[in-house]
């Protein structure tokens, strides 16, 4: 499993690094304190938290330590985050709310191939950004550690509308998550519809428009991503940033809302070899994730 191997990986690193290190000797290393007991005993939830495991070797923590948080490096490599345990009387509210917008839009050969090892739930997440203003946040990623973060006052108020953003928020992350560690791939006969060279138009009767080129504008964002340069070395829009950038319009736009685009033969060229990848090598119709509380 793509997962374990991850983990492996990270762990044989840090052997590595202490086993070179002049000041300890191998014997006095401490254990990785990576399994963890189930279930935790605290929560209404248990049952469920342990059925997850026992399907998907993947254990979701309401309680841990900064050790067991910390210990996934590339959480706090770019930021330093501040965490607060989620209450075991919500844990049940938050599974409810991660079945609706993550674990009941896929079957289980794809979690067993993408869940991570670790999914740590918390009230609160935050980080103090370069101007010094903290920033919350809903989901970050490590190398095999997720962490999902809403109060518990929120949790007990949510509007289909607040599940939507918190959806398109997760799917993103997930879907990053995935992609960067090789959890899953996409096809590359994706790239060869779209010619790459030189910045895409926003005017609709230039030859260079983004859409006749096969190009989408982006989920969030508060200007058109094509009509900037994303390689200024090349001169030229990236491959990365335009898989990334359909990834996320298939998992937060609904089926009306692709409509426009679709009239556009290079735009629908790339929807369907994405949607028809996903759904040969994966067992699911990702369009589903992006109507959910959309239709």
């Amino acid at each position: 499993m793509m997962r374990k191997i991850v983990i492996y990986l990270s762990i044989l690193g840090l052997l590595g690094c202490l086993a070179c290190s002049k000041d300890k000797k191998i014997g006095e290393v401490e254990p990785l304190g990576l399994d963890y007991e189930l279930p935790q005993g605290k929560s209404p939830a248990d049952d469920r938290i342990v059925e997850m495991y026992k399907k998907y070797e993947s254990y979701i923590l309401y309680e841990y330590s900064d050790k067991d948080f910390y210990y996934d490096s590339d959480i706090t490599q770019a930021r330093s985050y501040v965490y607060q345990l989620l209450d075991p009387r919500y844990v049940e509210n938050m599974m409810d709310l991660l079945d609706e917008i993550w674990f009941d839009l896929y079957p289980e050969k794809f979690h067993q191939q993408t869940l991570p090892y670790q999914v740590f739930l918390a009230s609160d997440l935050q980080y103090e950004d370069f101007y010094g203003e903290i920033v919350k946040e809903f989901v970050w990623s490590g190398a095999f550690s997720v962490i999902v973060s809403v109060s518990a006052e929120k949790l007990q108020e949510l509007t289909p509308e607040m599940k939507l953003e918190l959806k398109n928020k997760l799917q993103i992350k997930l879907w990053s998550f995935w992609r960067s560690y090789n959890y899953i791939k996409l096809p590359d006969e994706f790239y060869e519809v779209s010619n790459y060279v030189g910045v895409a138009d926003t005017d609709e009767s230039s030859p260079d428009y983004a859409r006749a080129r096969g190009f989408v504008d982006g989920y969030n964002r508060t200007s058109l991503w094509y009509d900037y340069i994303d390689d200024w070395n090349t001169g030229s829009i990236s491959e990365v940033a335009d898989l990334s950038t359909f990834i996320e319009c298939l998992l937060t736009r609904s089926s009306e809302e692709w409509k426009d685009d679709l009239t556009w033969p290079l735009v629908k060229k790339k929807y369907d070899i994405l949607r028809n990848w996903v759904q040969e090598q994966y067992g699911f119709d990702i369009q589903t994730v992006g109507n959910l509380f959309c239709e």
